[in-house]
């Protein structure tokens, strides 16, 4: 199979996983009044943005399944099943009912898919880059890492992209929301054609060949690899809570916070996403150039530095869309920077037999933490300290991976 087939398969299946488990995010305000009628309009949020963390509180548990089936059964085999459950459940809540169909039972229902979407999505973003850099045997790893990070947000981009159509040519409201669902189900069909289309990585046959799995990958790296988890969750905490602070957040941010229109808040974010997009295969070739320890470190203090003038930028100017466009456009290029050279630093850290059952549960673990709870806490935040609260949340997330890199400062040194 060509390499170009294999990166395309793995990238598109990835758009459509992360678009699935991201649609939430685009229609959450709807989703609290339809799922939540009876509190305020601040519960309705706090409240869907407790179910939207739900999911990622399933990611680790997802980590440990998927990556045991990645390094026993295959990585394709993993995908592949991965993305059959992602867009099962999208498609279920596309067609559930609301509230005031079925009382309380809906908000029930839909906790239970959203923890079903969590745990298919912990098997997708580190299997999908272990399985293209293991196809190009770690040939420019860090630029092959920021691609498919790229197609990770890409997926988030295009839930953003559906809810501006939506909004623009038939509004959202108490139905059509349901489209970006839908969409998303039939989707999965279509990200699992070009899956069953690929082969299986060449490192993984090799391993197969000489019989080099363990038996319980979980266990030994738990027992063994301790020290790799706290470094990588700790790494991804600061990636994902920077990411989902643009995905799961600014757009209730610049809308319920700020009071910006809603479409001037979703083209912004749209903006915001596409920056990522756009500068993460620099800074990825960056990585790989400097060496991903000198890059990681040095991305990690500027972005301490820069983090809390660019949301005061935004709050003192929120009146000048000219002027939140340019805070914007930087803290993309500071978030891009920081994601850049994740899974190539990551992969380094395990063999290839305990490779994807560690990276899965270590960006999985920083996810449950730290990414999918950015958009609540962020809230919260807002309403006890103001408006620049979710740059203190960045700063701390960044402050821990410093924190314990310095506690193991002799084990990196080793690796």
């Amino acid at each position: 199979m060509s390499k170009k087939k294999i990166i395309s398969s793995a990238i598109i299946g990835n758009i459509v996983e992360y678009y699935d488990f991201g649609i939430y995010a685009v229609f959450a305000e709807i989703i609290g009044k339809l799922f939540f009628p009876n509190f305020s309009e601040y519960i309705q949020l706090m409240f869907s943005f407790a179910i939207f963390a739900i999911g990622f509180f399933m990611r680790p548990l997802g980590g440990v399944v998927f990556g045991h089936i990645g390094d026993i059964f295959g990585r394709k085999i993993a995908l592949t099943i991965s993305i059959v459950g992602m867009g099962m459940s999208t498609l279920c809540i596309g067609i559930m009912p609301a509230y005031a169909q079925i009382g309380v039972l809906a908000p029930i229902l839909l906790t239970i898919i959203r923890m079903f979407q969590g745990l298919c999505i912990g098997g997708e973003g580190a299997g999908s880059a272990i399985f293209i850099i293991e196809h190009f045997e770690e040939k420019k790893v860090g630029l092959i890492g920021s691609i498919i990070m790229a197609s990770n947000i890409a997926g988030t981009l295009l839930a953003l992209v559906v809810g501006i159509s939506i909004d623009y040519f038939i509004k959202i409201d108490d139905f059509t929301w349901r489209y970006g669902f839908l969409l998303g189900g039939i989707m999965g069909f279509i990200g699992l054609y070009m899956r069953k289309k690929t082969t299986e990585t060449p490192v993984f046959e090799e391993m197969k060949l000489k019989r080099k799995m363990a038996k319980l990958p979980i266990i030994v790296v738990l027992k063994e690899k301790w020290q790799n988890i706290l470094i990588i969750a700790s790494f991804a905490s600061v990636a994902t809570s920077s990411t989902y602070m643009l995905r799961g957040f600014f757009n209730v941010y610049f809308t319920e916070i700020i009071n910006l229109p809603k479409n001037d808040s979703l083209y912004i974010v749209a903006f915001a996403l596409t920056t990522v997009i756009v500068a993460l295969p620099f800074f990825g070739y960056l990585a790989d150039r400097i060496g991903y320890k000198k890059y990681i470190y040095s991305v990690i203090f500027i972005f301490i530095i820069l983090i809390l003038p660019i949301f005061k930028n935004i709050i003192d100017n929120f009146n000048d869309i000219k002027s939140i466009y340019f805070s914007i456009f930087f803290l993309g290029i500071l978030v891009a920077s920081i994601v850049a050279p994740y899974y190539p630093f990551a992969i380094k850290f395990f063999n290839p037999e305990l490779r994807y059952s560690g990276i899965a549960l270590s960006w999985n673990m920083g996810n449950a933490l730290f990414g999918g709870t950015t958009p609540i806490i962020s809230t919260f935040l807002v309403m006890k300290i103001g408006y620049v609260a979710p740059a203190y949340y960045l700063m701390f997330t960044a402050g821990l991976f410093l924190v314990t890199s310095f506690l193991n400062r002799k084990f990196l040194a080793e690796h």
